[in-house]
């Protein structure tokens, strides 16, 4: 394939996992401010399957993937202290399922070369989010406590290990083929928000919608609930209308109402509102990785199986991080 074309996976019409088409397309070029990168690992998270499902703003076609990790390729102008053949990572919102990925400079962050890419990948999006909302969002100290509603997902897994590392105790919901998973974790496994057996100083909550006001009173008058997601939407088979309303009716109610505080984490706002945080709080966990401080879960997969993946993901069969190698 010459040097104008690559292989991506594309989303043409919204829909279950059969939608996803590998095509031979356009490789992009890189934007004033951007970047391209050759693709090493590309991360699959559950904000593909929404989007996917057409329950996410944006326009199709579409290429899905948040983060991917590889070597840069191009850049583009004003792009300063990134060079051709740079190893990086990259938050890249979407377009990751493809040989090539645009990626903004601010997004990118170096990686060591020792490092393995799949692992590395798991750290971008799931670590990131996991390490932002404990030590940014909820700021949770040693030796307090936590609930995370699927602590077996790639998000969830990242905040009980980085949680565990920090002398926190954990408590979990998840499937019950995880639980033992969890369990050799050192999480404690709960059936739901009503059944923790003591107040806790955060929740994160990947659920979203009416699970928002269940997990505030799993938490401490003075906790915080922090969600992430709108899980909730596929479970009621909302239409993304109905899903976004739902979503933003219950954060509204939830915020109005006295008890503890909520907090929204977006990943890509949280990027674009700090990217100086975001670059740094990158940085440490690539230094975590490499001293062996952190342990990513994953399971790779080729990127021609990107329907498979979806299909793996959607029915909570894979823990941790699923990664597609081009």
């Amino acid at each position: 394939m010459n040097g104008d074309r690559m292989t991506g996976v594309v989303v043409r019409a919204p829909g279950g996992p059969d939608v996803l088409q590998v095509e031979e397309m356009a490789a992009p070029t890189p934007a004033a401010g951007g970047v391209v990168v050759e693709v090493e690992a590309a991360g699959v998270a559950f904000g593909d399957v929404q989007l996917r499902q057409g329950r996410l703003p944006g326009k199709l076609p579409v290429v899905p993937g948040y983060d991917v990790v590889g070597r840069v390729s191009a850049v583009g102008p004003g792009v300063r202290g990134i060079a051709v053949g740079q190893r990086v990572a990259a938050l890249t919102g979407t377009g990751g399922y493809a040989t090539r990925a645009a990626a903004r400079a601010d997004r990118v962050v170096p990686v060591p070369e020792g490092l393995p890419a799949a692992s590395v990948v798991a750290l971008v999006l799931n670590y990131l989010t996991a390490w932002q909302m404990l030590h940014r969002a909820a700021a949770v100290r040693p030796g307090g406590s936590v609930l995370v509603l699927g602590a077996a997902g790639g998000v969830g897994s990242a905040l009980v290990e980085l949680a565990a590392r920090d002398g926190i105790r954990v408590y979990g919901t998840a499937s019950p083929r995880r639980h033992a998973a969890l369990t050799a974790a050192g999480v404690t496994v709960v059936a739901d928000q009503t059944a923790v057996p003591e107040p806790v100083d955060a929740v994160f909550d990947s659920v979203g919608g009416p699970s928002l006001a269940v997990s505030r009173r799993a938490a401490k008058p003075t906790g915080v609930v922090v969600g992430y997601g709108m899980s909730f939407a596929i479970a009621a088979d909302l239409s993304k209308a109905g899903g976004l309303v739902r979503a933003v009716a219950a954060l509204a109610r939830a915020k109005l109402t006295p008890g503890p505080k909520v907090v929204d984490y977006l990943v890509l706002s949280s990027a674009d509102r700090d990217p100086a945080a975001f670059r740094a709080d990158l940085a440490r966990l690539l230094d975590l990785l490499a001293e062996g401080a952190v342990s990513p879960v994953v399971t790779t997969m080729p990127l021609a199986r990107a329907a498979e993946a979806h299909r793996l993901l959607e029915a909570r069969q894979v823990v941790g991080k699923l990664v597609l190698v081009p």
